[in-house]
Order: structure tokens, then sequence, then C-alpha cells
């Protein structure tokens, strides 16, 4: 499943197409969102591991820049497995089913978005630091690193984009961790005021005891006013690196 950063960052953008006819003005605009996040899968393990994530992000936007930070409470409850920036991580995945909870790593983000009429197509730059501040039940203790780079393209009410990343990942005592790539291929479509998004994701094995993720990923959201957007989404693992499935609710508020 995607990431609750990731996650967020695509309900902020679904949040804004589904409002853009609310014109924005030009000024700074700050959005907060929060929900829930549920997946569950073995990740080629001998147990099931269920992952409860309640993010809470916060995204300025000024002109074409976008800032954004995150900070989620999360229980996983199964394998010794930990919350990693481009997804879940295994520690040892022969250790005994056990259960924790906590607040995780923070996450800050920076991107840079050239909309389509400058260039003939919309390209995001971004990058992504991921901090230690969760304990080391739920994370790996280390800093992580991400850059990524979307390109899409309008046609009519349907948005298709192409997105790749590169992660750079900080290796926990004892542990080696591989670097690794993730991309995503999908498209939104505009019908209305709602939003659906449909893509593939895939992320690349950071270990030797996990295998590439490949998954289904689908999102609906739909603003409830002028200032507060609804979405819905869920996941479908296609590969045993990825959950068997996810889904979640989030709720975005526009504060200025």
């Amino acid at each position: 499943m995607k990431t609750f950063a990731s996650v967020a960052a695509a309900v902020m953008a679904l949040s804004i197409a589904g409002t853009a006819q609310a014109q924005e003005g030009s000024g700074p605009t700050l959005s907060v969102t929060s929900g829930v996040d549920y997946s569950t899968g073995d990740y080629d393990t001998a147990v099931d591991t269920d992952i409860l994530v309640a993010p809470l992000s916060a995204r300025l936007k000024v002109g074409d820049l976008r800032l954004s930070a995150s900070v989620p409470y999360i229980r996983i409850n199964g394998a010794n497995i930990v919350a990693g920036d481009g997804g879940p991580i295994i520690v040892d995945p022969n250790a005994p089913r056990t259960s924790r909870s906590g607040i995780g790593d923070v996450t800050l983000g920076a991107s840079y978005a050239i909309p389509e009429e400058r260039l003939g197509f919309g390209l995001d730059l971004g990058a992504r630091v991921k901090l230690p501040t969760a304990a080391t039940s739920l994370g790996t203790g280390e800093t992580d690193y991400t850059v990524s780079a979307e390109v899409s393209k309008s046609i009519g009410n349907v948005t298709p984009f192409v997105s790749v990343g590169y992660r750079f990942l900080g290796d926990p005592p004892g542990i080696e961790l591989d670097d690794a790539v993730v991309a995503s291929v999908g498209a939104s479509v505009l019908a209305g005021r709602s939003v659906v998004l449909v893509s593939y994701d895939y992320r690349q094995a950071t270990s030797a005891f996990a295998k590439d993720s490949q998954e289904i990923f689908g999102a609906y959201s739909r603003p409830v006013s002028d200032k507060l957007n609804f979405t819905l989404y869920g996941s479908a693992g296609l590969s045993d690196g990825a959950p068997d499935f996810g889904a979640g609710a989030m709720l975005t508020a526009k504060l200025f």
C-alpha cells in the first residue's frame, strides 16, 4: 500500500483538483489532512501483519512550491516489520508475532510543480526526508531520503501520469537495506467536482527478506464544502511483497 506520506500527498492533490472550480487565488494556501489507513498481508512471511496508521499532514503551497510535513500514529500487529518511507520493511521474518504502537517517523517534503501551460505537460519534482522520530519497534531508527519526478498531461477530463522515484535508506544496526526504485503509472478523472484516481504502483525490495511490491491503487475524492474535502481509497496487492489489501479515508481542510 502507498505509505501515509505518499497517500497524504495524493489526497491533497486530489482535493485541489476537486475544488479547482472554487477560485483559489494567487496567495499561499495551507491545508491539513488526517484520517485512518489500514492494510494487511503476510509479505512472504509465516504470519499476517496488520498495520493501522492515523496520519496528520500539513501542506503549504506558495506559487509553484509545495512544502509538507507528516507525522503518524502507527499500530503494527504481526511479524517483525517496521514502517519505512517506501513501505513496510521486514526486520526478521522468523520472529514471533508481536503488537506495538506509538508515534511514527516524521516526514518532511518539498516539491516544485510546473503547470501544463508552461511546458505543454505537467512536471512535478520532489524530495522527501524521513526523520527517525519513531521508537525502534516501529521504525528503522535511521534517516531516509527520496527524490522523485512526475509527468502528467490533461486530455479533456482525464489526466494520465507517470512518476518515478529513488529511495536512499539508512542501515539500522545489524541490517543492510538496499536503496530502491519506486514508480507509478495511472490517471485521474475529473467528474464534476469529484476526482477518481487509479494507478499501478511498484516498489523495489529493500532487503533480501523482502520481494518487490506491485499493487493497484484507487481513490475517490469529493469536496464536502469549499474548505473541506473527503477521500476514500483502497489497494489490492499483486505480489508477495505487497499487502493483500488496504483501505483508508481522509479529510483535508483548507485553512487559508
